[in-house]
């Protein structure tokens, strides 16, 4: 074999290999770097040979065969000849050579596009270039996309799929953009640089300065950088090095006709005279633009709070509101663009209307978000990063593992938890999620926080966001927020605490209103490429259509386009569109019967995995929608690929998620009514079933989300119980992330799967439910529920160990209430039972001797060892050593949890 290129990552190599027939024939071979590759290598070179069939061998090196012999791996590819354009660029090329491959190039990336390719890792060692470069074939199609437009996950840089040298600012996931066709011609435009300058635009030490590189710094124009090089070939390299896309060449084909000008021009003259580039670059499909219309104001307003913790004010936190689909989480993403120039992190969570009772679950998507880049460190900052988590968070680890698993591969196993006091727990938690992020927030480092669909917040979340905003020791840090203004009413519990917090200074407001009609008229006039006066008459439709509504107005130009009525005419090289027949039509005026209209045109595998993922929420793990729904993953993700190819859903960290709420609610919407709540414990039923026993406690609210909305449909007993026993396991994983609130819901769910002869039959299950029921009402502020609660325990308690646990329950609760009497009358009546006759009105003296006797039954086990291991302690001791310590001094807090006890 020859090798012809090597990266540290790959080895390209020419060979031959024996045919059927005993003949001799050329192929090229792919083998990954170094004798155990990372699995991520070996995926691309999986991927690559899964396209064979889509792959044309007038464009493309096409895949032969995947070879796993003897521990290598290796791709076999056809051999058309030629040399990868790595080697050939040993210093700046001549214009006509230069011209001739770009040419080439350009021409491969047309007709690549055309198939609904999108490359994404074009780079010299990806060109093969034939002859005097008038053939050019592309391989490495390792991480290609079959989707012309695609979301980017803001990945560690060291991370981050495909070449950083070539990358487009989109492709790095720190701008406010996605991925598309484009993306290549931007890494296109570096090649074509590389080839007229000899160098690289940039130059970069570590993955995150070639990020920055991208993303803020202008290089270099080649004209200044070599003089040989034409002005106009000069511009129209700058003009694919365009940060923002839609300042690029919008087509493969519109640069390929403006090069071959230059080549006109360069063989006919010897010079290249300037001329107005990308006069035929008008693409044949749309491409609505992701600029912000109408948003300076609103995005100056979030750069000035920014720029205020940077220096390192107070916390801050800043709402945007509005309608949905008016645009709030994008305003909010232009933040991304900044950051990286200034080493900032953004992490963000979103809400889910459906998951309401699941605690932190924003803001554990958050924490992921700033914990999974950490893990593809290299093992020295791993260490810096694992030291400074570990000194914040000391003994308190694993309070934020449950919330964040992944945070137990960075820091290893953490030590059991110190149990408290309910308030106390609540504090200790507080403080150390404000520690951890802590960490994050440094002074060369800010760190924003970003937190979708307030409106559904969970009450554990509310309390722990007024709490970070008080906290003025926490510096560098921005939390930012989103909410639909329209549902979030007077009586909301984010209207009252955000009362309390704009009190305190530390709240600044935006409120975004619809489009006004210039603005959806620019986005017009910028999707059809031509001038607002002309589609003048299309955006008053479109904005009467939409009020305004930037979300609503995408879709609607989305589905005019994809049913004819706004089309591109070839011969005239523009958009066009017929108003009489738009108006004819009769759209909706609501967005979800416009996407149901879209969603309806899907195959009928894409619409039943959209309404599965839509049962789950607003994302779904492909692992689990994979086992919901009876199909390979690899099967999943080809039945949704028309769905993401319509820009209804995207992929991210191994799970789909849908494009917007309004998507998610007409894919919900496609379930009958009738059918839903069989829907939902269906797909309960198949997650317990497909669930280890070990693993259900970290999938719990998951599980119980599904089939608690399913729970009228449960006929029997047994099933009851099981999914009673379920919600126990919730509502006391909730109770230990003190998100009293939450549990509450859990336990009284499980209550009432319990019939009256089913809370005889399983005591234990049913007492556990109405003891942890009565706590959390307690603690919650509901304190006449868990009076009444409580009594009726009481009542029925079966042994004193039960009737201990609710007894000091009870003393808690009434000297909450202020009603010290009942506390010391529920008190003695338990000590009666228990054989100590105490007195209402004890002396000193009663206490000492009683104190003397229960140590004396204890033996050599001390208090303070009974405390540290309840579990070896007589309950019925313990919880009387309780009861009596309150009522000797019923003002001061008890040394251990009502939790050790139960």
């Amino acid at each position: 074999m020859e090798v012809l290129w090597e990266d540290g990552e790959r080895v390209l190599c020419r060979a031959r290999r024996r045919g059927a027939g005993g003949q001799w024939n050329a192929v090229l071979t792919v083998l990954p770097a170094g004798e155990h590759p990372p699995p991520s290598s070996l995926a691309r070179l999986a991927h690559e040979y899964e396209l064979k069939d889509d792959l044309d061998g007038a464009w493309a090196v096409r895949p032969l065969e995947f070879v796993r012999n003897g521990g290598r791996t290796m791709l076999v590819l056809e051999d058309p000849g030629g040399e990868p354009l790595a080697r050939l660029l040993d210093g700046p090329m001549d214009v006509g050579n230069s011209l001739r491959i770009a040419i080439g190039l350009a021409s491969t990336l047309r007709k690549v596009h055309e198939r609904g390719f999108v490359h994404k890792d074009i780079n010299p060692a990806n060109i093969l270039v034939n002859g005097a470069g008038d053939e050019v074939r592309l391989i490495g199609f390792g991480i290609a996309s079959r989707v012309t437009r695609q979301r980017q996950s803001s990945d560690a840089p060291e991370t981050i799929t495909g070449t950083l040298a070539y990358m487009a600012p989109e492709q790095t996931g720190r701008m406010n953009r996605s991925v598309d066709s484009r993306t290549d011609l931007y890494a296109l435009g570096v090649t074509l640089y590389q080839m007229l300058t000899g160098a690289l635009p940039f130059a970069a030490a570590d993955p995150m300065e070639w990020v920055h590189c991208h993303l803020a710094r202008k290089p270099l124009p080649p004209a200044e950088r070599l003089k040989e090089v034409p002005s106009a070939l000069s511009a129209i390299t700058m003009k694919l090095l365009s940060k923002t896309a839609e300042q690029r060449y919008q087509t493969a084909a519109g640069l390929e006709r403006d090069l071959r000008r230059c080549l006109r021009d360069w063989e006919a003259l010897g010079r290249i005279d300037d001329f107005p580039l990308g006069e035929d670059d008008t693409p044949d499909q749309l491409l609505v633009p992701e600029t912000l219309y109408g948003r300076e104001r609103e995005i100056q307003t979030l750069l000035a709070a920014f720029d205020r913790i940077s220096e390192g004010g107070a916390p801050e936190l800043v709402l945007v509101s509005g309608y949905s689909g008016v645009g709030k989480s994008a305003v909010i993403r232009e933040l991304g663009k900044v950051l990286v120039p200034l080493g900032g992190l953004v992490a963000s969570g979103k809400f889910d209307q459906y998951k309401r009772d699941i605690p932190y679950s924003g803001l554990a998507q958050a924490l992921q978000e700033l914990i999974r880049p950490l893990l593809g460190k290299s093992e020295t900052e791993l260490t810096r990063w694992r030291e400074a988590l570990g000194e914040a968070l000391d003994s308190n680890g694993q309070l934020m593992v449950t919330l964040v698993p992944e945070l137990e591969l960075l820091m290893g196993p953490q030590p059991p938890l110190p149990e408290l006091p309910p308030q106390d727990a609540q504090r200790r938690f507080h403080m150390v999620f404000c520690r951890l992020l802590g960490v994050f927030a440094r002074p060369e480092r800010p760190l924003v926080l970003f937190l979708d669909d307030l409106q559904w917040l969970d009450a554990a979340t509310l309390n722990l966001l007024e709490y970070l905003t008080t906290q003025t020791e926490l510096r560098h840090f921005l939390l930012l927020g989103a909410y639909r203004d329209n549902e979030v009413t007077p009586a909301h519990p984010l209207t009252r605490r955000l009362d309390a917090i704009r009190s305190m200074g530390a709240l600044k407001e935006i409120v975004l209103a619809p489009l006004g009609l210039d603005d959806l008229g620019r986005l017009v006039a910028d999707a059809l490429h031509c001038t607002p006066a002309c589609s003048a008459p299309l955006a008053r439709l479109v904005h009467d259509k939409t009020a305004g509504n930037p979300f609503f107005a995408i879709q609607f130009l989305t589905a005019l386009a994809d049913e004819g009525l706004v089309a591109f005419d070839h011969q005239q090289a523009r958009w066009s569109w017929d108003l009489d027949r738009i108006h004819a039509k009769g759209y909706t005026d609501n967005v979800v019967d416009l996407l149901l209209g879209r969603m309806r045109r899907l195959p009928e595998a894409a619409r039943g995995a959209l309404q599965q993922l839509a049962c789950l929420g607003n994302f779904g793990e492909i692992a689990t929608l994979s086992q919901v729904l009876g199909e390979s993953e690899a099967g999943l993700v080809a039945a949704l690929l028309e769905a993401e190819r319509a820009g209804l859903a995207f992929r991210k960290h191994g799970a789909y998620h849908f494009l917007h709420d309004r998507v998610r609610e007409a894919a919900y919407a496609l379930i009958p009514e009738g059918k839903r709540a069989a829907a939902h414990l269906a797909l309960g039923r198949r997650l317990v079933a497909n669930t280890p026993p070990g693993a259900v406690e970290e999938r719990v609210f998951e599980i119980v989300g599904q089939l608690n909305r399913g729970l009228a449909l449960i006929g029997s007993s047994g099933e009851r119980e099981l999914v009673a026993g379920l919600n126990l396991i919730a509502g006391r994983r909730a109770k230990a992330s003190t998100a009293y609130a939450s549990a509450l819901t859990y336990l009284t769910a499980g209550l009432a799967l319990l019939p009256a002869s089913g809370r005889e039959r399983r005591h234990e299950l049913a007492f556990a439910l109405e003891l942890n029921r009565g706590e959390c009402e307690f603690l919650t502020g509901a304190l006449g529920e868990a009076e009444a609660h409580l009594a009726e325990l009481a009542r029925r308690a079966i042994s004193l160990t039960d009737l201990a646990t609710v007894t000091r329950l009870q003393v808690d609760l009434f000297m909450t209430l202020g009603r010290s009497d009942r506390a010391v009358a529920v008190g003695l009546d338990y000590l009666r039972r228990v054989g100590v006759d105490w007195p209402a009105h004890p002396t000193t003296d009663d206490v000492q001797r009683e104190y003397a006797r229960l140590r004396q039954q204890l033996g050599d086990r001390s208090i303070e060892a009974l405390i540290d291991m309840p579990a070896m302690a007589d309950p019925v001791a313990c919880a009387t050593m309780d009861v009596l310590t309150s009522l000797v001094s019923p003002a001061c807090s008890p040394t251990r949890s009502f939790a050790a006890l139960s």
